[in-house]
């Protein structure tokens, strides 16, 4: 099976809007738009520079946002066709771009053990493991 991401709208990585990005602790099974911005930030609250805090069906969620590192540029996937089986190919549209993003979770304070805080830290360690070494 291959993947093929392939970017429609070459502009969208090249334009200054970004998209605002949510990592949740849930899946929710629908596949159209949602009124995030009236229903879920309306809700957001801000505890301190990093904390945010809100709910989700009533259910409490503890939040922060994070800056992609310096260089990295996320991107939104979509893919309109699913395959029916795991030998096809799948092929996934670029459909926008972000630097910075949120994440939550369930009633638990964020911090340095959460995985994604963890992945985008891995990044600059990789960079430096696998830079060229210069003598002094």
């Amino acid at each position: 099976m291959a993947i093929h991401i392939e970017n429609v709208k070459n502009y969208i990585l090249n334009s200054s809007d970004d998209a605002k990005v949510q990592s949740i602790p849930f899946k929710i099974s629908a596949d159209c738009d949602a009124k995030v911005s009236k229903y879920f930030e309306s809700s957001i609250k801000f505890e301190d520079d990093k904390s945010l805090k809100a709910s989700f069906r009533g259910y409490p969620l503890r939040g922060q946002s994070m800056s992609l590192p310096t260089g990295y540029v996320g991107v939104v996937l979509h893919e309109s066709i699913v395959p029916t089986s795991d030998t096809e190919d799948r092929k996934f549209h670029v459909i926008n771009k972000f630097k910075t993003l949120r994440y939550w979770n369930w009633d638990k304070n964020t911090g340095k053990n959460d995985k994604i805080v963890q992945a985008l830290e891995w990044i600059d360690i990789a960079e430096v493991l696998h830079s060229p070494i210069t003598e002094e």
